[in-house]
């Protein structure tokens, strides 16, 4: 397969080797759902490219509000110590800082403080395992000494801290297509890094440190996530993969699936494999209505109809990720990386690009983005059977929607409340429930709660 390098430590991409769809459509696919509400949020991923006539000091800025106006509220961005060397284009290491002092300087600030991007979701690398853009000491499972295991920690800690500030934005804080990571850049590929084994026990403490430092800040706005980015090739290959491995041992707010390897096949693919991580979600324990699609894209050079053909499939997995109720869907990628972007060099908007501002929702309920306003959710008994009592109160007066879905995210049950405020309390009949794993969401405009109940 066709790749690309992103970074010094093997950040790769699978541009190439695409099946085809069964058919191909030679005009854009219509959808006129700008601003509207809606419950999957289609955001852009910004991480570097280059735009003609301007220097590497302006380009973050502009690159913003090229973001900006695609009416997007979700973006994603990256926090490392190459930085410059991606996003300014100078080949330099950021050396001596850490993940508090890049979020505050001045150009990827802009970004997090911009108040139309409510939820950023950041791909954090921590100065203490990798600050010299060639060490990755993060998958070096020797390198996890009680002195290093703690500064991990107060670094994301810091980080979680100078972010909750922000009180009305969503932060979630991850990492970057882990299956690559660990089989040496080549997991989509060449599966056969001989340290996969010993990187998957580093790769694990890195994990564990970076969640029980970003929780050990209190911050009710700032979220954990894990992405990982092979489901079926490293199994069929007899290969450990990061959600048998990893996942199970681990508990993020949110799972990130980096999917290629379902939507260069089709939509249908797509849904399918939704289904399948769901299922693995709900059979570790984990909430499967936490997944969210943290890249997806496609390349104009590897269609006969080039950018239109590019921008068709990307709309044609986008209209899944609505029908299966995904709260977040991350485009791949603003600027010119491999005319997989949704700006050319020019800063014109291409197919592409016009793809994300059309779905774009400036209300999206799917978000969890944490105002406070919903509080003292109480649900009685759980595990249940026959009925159960919830309750909760709610601070402000609102819209709100209550929720049902099992594992596979298929509602069982919904109420609408129209400017409701005060407290709610009500006994659910289940007897037409079948036994298992259940998700009570509560929804306003502004935050969703989730709540799993199981019954019996």
């Amino acid at each position: 397969m066709n790749k690309f390098q992103r970074v010094s430590f093997s950040f790769r991409k699978m541009p190439g080797a695409f099946m085809a769809f069964a058919s191909v459509f030679m005009s854009i696919i219509p959808f006129n759902n700008t601003n509207a509400q809606c419950n999957t949020n289609i955001g852009i991923y910004y991480w570097g490219g280059n735009l003609h006539g301007i220097d590497s000091s302006s380009i973050i800025p502009t690159a913003k509000k090229l973001a900006d106006s695609l009416n997007v509220n979700t973006i994603r961005i990256t926090l490392a110590c190459n930085d410059d060397a991606v996003y300014r284009n100078t080949g330099k290491c950021i050396n001596g800082s850490s993940l508090t002092k890049l979020a505050q300087r001045a150009d990827f600030n802009s970004i997090i403080t911009d108040p139309q991007f409510t939820t950023v979701i950041i791909t954090a690398y921590d100065w203490t395992s990798f600050g010299d853009c060639s060490t990755t000491n993060f998958i070096d499972t020797s390198f996890y000494t009680v002195a290093h295991t703690n500064a991990i920690e107060q670094e994301y800690t810091d980080l979680a801290n100078y972010l909750k500030t922000f009180s009305k934005k969503t932060f979630i804080v991850g990492t970057w297509e882990s299956d690559n990571q660990i089989y040496c850049g080549a997991a989509y590929s060449d599966p056969t890094c001989p340290a996969a084994p010993q990187n998957i026990a580093g790769y694990t403490k890195w994990i564990k440190a970076k969640i029980a430092g970003l929780n050990a800040a209190g911050a009710p706005n700032v979220k954990t996530a894990i992405e990982f980015c092979n489901i079926h090739s490293l199994e069929a290959a007899g290969k450990p993969d990061v959600i048998d491995t990893i996942v199970p041992h681990i508990s993020p707010d949110y799972f990130l699936y980096s999917s290629y390897e379902s939507i260069n096949i089709s939509p249908q693919q797509t849904d399918n494999d939704i289904t399948f991580i769901r299922k693995k979600l709900a059979k570790f324990g984990k909430d499967s209505t936490a997944l969210l699609i943290g890249e997806m894209g496609f390349g104009a050079n590897n269609y006969s109809g080039g950018d239109t053909a590019a921008a068709n499939r990307l709309q044609g997995i986008i209209t899944v990720l609505k029908k299966r109720n995904i709260p977040i869907g991350i485009t791949w990628v603003l600027l010119d990386a491999n005319n997989f972007c949704a700006y050319d060099t020019m800063q014109n908007i291409t197919a592409i690009g016009k793809v994300v501002k059309a779905n774009a929702c400036k209300n999206p309920t799917g978000l969890y983005n944490l105002s406070g306003n919903i509080s003292q959710i109480s649900i009685s008994p759980n595990p249940a059977n026959g009925q159960l009592k919830l309750s909760f109160t709610a601070a402000n007066t609102d819209n709100y929607t209550i929720e049902i879905c099992n594992e596979l995210g298929q509602l069982f049950y919904s109420e609408t409340l129209k400017n409701f405020t005060g407290n709610y309390e009500k006994v659910l009949s289940l007897q037409s429930f079948n036994s298992g794993v259940y998700f009570i969401k509560i929804n306003s405009d502004k935050e969703t709660i989730t709540k799993k109940l199981v019954l019996y």
